[in-house]
């Protein structure tokens, strides 16, 4: 004999008696907790305001909210795989716009395109074709990931990122009834022990300038002297435009990315930061020196076209500097974790103790809402505050000391704890 689909109940309240049904699960067989038979009546769009008074009512409204999905999930073919290939693809998924309309701009399409990258490239080949998205169980995610693990492709912050990227697109999987919500679906991450970002000592630093400034295209000696200063980042160079530039600070108003373009700078706020009125006027000369038309006004201009510089021109270009300098090896960047973002760290590190902290990290451009609050009262006298230091703690270094000289040993120990 076959078990009915569902129970009714009459169940007394405190004016009149209530319908509920108990409804069988049709994949386990087992009853679930019993449902409000009025409420199932509004949910199929019935709102003539009368109760359920009569059985054989109560009894056409359960029917109809099971045909209708309205108690359980109707099965879904759609596969873990199929579901993973759509979820991060910019043009088909309704994640990504759904998130876009509610919160404009939360997710980029840079952000979008590196997790596609990471199904395609990492997850896809791995995941079988034949699991149902609705089956899926914490032992195929961790699956995956000791996949990952054991290919040994990818570090293991980046399987992390991975996994959290799956595990984002199984939530909204069962946010939306695809998968059951009570099943746990997400995989402990992996322990990683991160690098700390290196930067350069005193004495490197004041070597390498002298040969950058000496030896080194225009363009890179005057990027990395500019970030030195200022803590630009390499996205916010890529951007940089002549109409930014002061008499004798930079307006940080946008930084390139290459896929989502021109957008507004990290924290997606806007900041002004000193900088000496030499190193603007070459910036200019160099801008002027864009032999391209129909470009962007760019400061640091691509030779191949006069548009922007590719995403990984700063940080390729540095480390070779680097190396032609004699003053590092490859071996040593690496052992040392030192890349474009060190500059950055450095910045940070030699302008600290000069300044405001506060102000210190408007300047460099970490924003917190009370920094931003902060901001607004940031006059010209706090500016040249920055500029100042600027010169006593980096320029005086580049241009006062002997490359050759001695090393100083306990100002080299402090910038050796730059800021990560």
């Amino acid at each position: 004999m076959t078990n009915a689909p569902f129970t009714l109940c009459r169940i007394k309240g405190t004016e009149r008696f209530f319908y509920y049904a108990l409804f069988r699960d049709p994949a386990t067989g087992k009853r679930g907790n019993k449902k409000s038979v009025e409420v199932l009546k509004k949910a199929l769009g019935e709102h003539d305001g009368n109760p359920v008074t009569r059985r054989d009512e109560a009894v056409r409204i359960c029917q109809r909210a099971l045909q209708q999905g309205l108690v359980f999930s109707k099965p879904s073919n759609v596969t873990l795989h199929g579901y993973l290939a759509d979820f991060y693809d910019w043009s088909k998924s309704e994640y990504v716009k759904r998130r876009n309309l509610l919160q404009p701009g939360s997710l980029s399409r840079d952000y979008i395109h590196i997790r596609n990258n990471m199904m395609n490239n990492h997850v896809l080949p791995i995941v079988d074709k034949d699991v149902l998205l609705s089956e899926v169980t914490l032992n195929d995610i961790e699956r995956i990931q000791l996949s990952l693990v054991e290919k040994g492709n990818v570090s293991y912050s980046t399987i992390n990122i991975i996994m959290s990227a799956i595990g984002v697109a199984l939530g909204e999987a069962q946010r939306r009834e695809l998968l059951d919500r009570t099943r746990t679906v997400t995989a402990e991450p992996l322990h990683v022990v991160h690098r700390r970002r290196g930067i350069l000592t005193e004495d490197e630093l004041v070597r390498f300038m002298a040969y950058a400034k000496e030896h080194s295209e225009k363009r890179i000696h005057l990027a990395i002297l500019l970030s030195l200063l200022t803590g630009m980042r390499s996205g916010e160079l890529r951007a940089l435009q002549r109409s930014s530039l002061g008499r004798d600070s930079i307006t940080v108003e946008r930084a390139y990315a290459d896929h989502a373009g021109l957008k507004l700078p990290k924290g997606k706020r806007i900041r002004l930061v000193p900088c000496p009125a030499s190193l603007i006027e070459d910036l200019h000369v160099l801008a002027e020196s864009n032999p391209y038309e129909g470009g962007h006004d760019l400061v640091f201009w691509s030779k191949r076209g006069g548009g922007f510089v590719s995403s990984h021109y700063f940080s390729s270009r540095f480390k070779e500097e680097l190396v032609k300098s004699g003053v590092f090896t490859a071996e040593d960047l690496k052992k040392r974790n030192i890349t474009f973002h060190s500059l950055r760290h450095m910045a940070n590190t030699l302008l600290r103790g000069h300044v405001d902290e506060h102000v210190l990290r408007l300047t460099i451009g970490h924003t917190s809402q009370r920094l931003s609050d902060l901001y607004t009262h940031m006059n010209r006298r706090t500016l040249q505050a920055v500029a100042l230091a600027q010169e006593k703690t980096i320029l005086s270094l580049l241009e006062d000391r002997d490359p050759e000289g001695p090393n100083d040993d306990s100002s080299d120990d402090i910038l050796r704890k730059g800021l990560s």
